[in-house]
């Protein structure tokens, strides 16, 4: 039976590494801030204690932080979100796993282990976020991107309204016009737009989405780079 002074330790311990990851968190005003990342710490801690406490002869007390890991996966699969063509959320989930397992280690007392588990993750929000930054704005540039649809006439407004739904899932986009000339019977829809980086998905997609159109005889788009001060 475990002594109630070693079992504060080992929750104190848990409390503290969730309060520094949570600290983080917080800072950035993530989801999951100070108060998820205690919880979840202390309570991953809570379940290791009571494993280790009620395992008797030959029972094995690693089944409960199996359980604890594949449980924590829910709560990271609802901070998850998808914005757009974006995925939100995947750090923050990452972080709450981390955190359960700094209170996994907190509960079986390998402290020092727990500590180098929240160095590591602090050091990778905050260190790594500024390189991360600078790596992708070194490879991504400013881009001019061109999207020209041939339909007939009477289509016109309504591909102008699905660029405008598909390119609003999409923060960075500028958009400069939006207009079409009528030729007969036809009309080519043209659509001028700025946009920092490749955005290959988004236009093939959009491109894709237009030419299942009814009614729509063709539908590409180019690019050109821009000088990035003018953006």
């Amino acid at each position: 039976m475990m002594l109630f002074y070693d079992y504060l330790a080992r929750m104190g311990c848990a409390f503290v590494m969730g309060t520094l990851i949570g600290i983080e968190r917080q800072y950035r005003q993530r989801n999951a801030g100070l108060r998820t990342n205690i919880l979840v710490s202390v309570g991953a801690a809570a379940f290791t204690v009571l494993s280790c406490d009620m395992t008797i002869g030959n029972g094995d007390p690693s089944r409960v932080a199996a359980q604890i890991v594949s449980g924590i996966g829910f709560i990271g699969g609802g901070l998850i979100l998808k914005d757009g063509f974006n995925v939100r959320g995947l750090n923050t989930a990452a972080t709450i796993w981390c955190s359960a397992a700094c209170g996994t280690l907190s509960g079986v007392g390998l402290y020092a282990e727990a500590a180098v588990l929240v160095a590591c993750v602090l050091i990778t929000h905050c260190l790594f976020r500024p390189l991360c930054t600078w790596m992708e704005k070194k490879e991504s540039g400013l881009f001019q991107y061109t999207v020209h649809v041939e339909c007939e006439q009477n289509l016109s407004n309504k591909i102008q309204q699905i660029i405008m739904n598909v390119l609003s899932f999409d923060r960075n986009v500028k958009l400069n016009a939006l207009f079409h000339k009528t030729s007969g019977k036809k009309a080519i829809v043209y659509c001028d737009m700025e946009m920092q980086g490749e955005h290959k998905v988004l236009l093939d997609l959009l491109v894709s989405r237009l030419r299942s159109q009814d009614g729509v005889f063709s539908a590409g788009w180019e690019k050109k780079n821009l000088p990035q001060e003018d953006f």
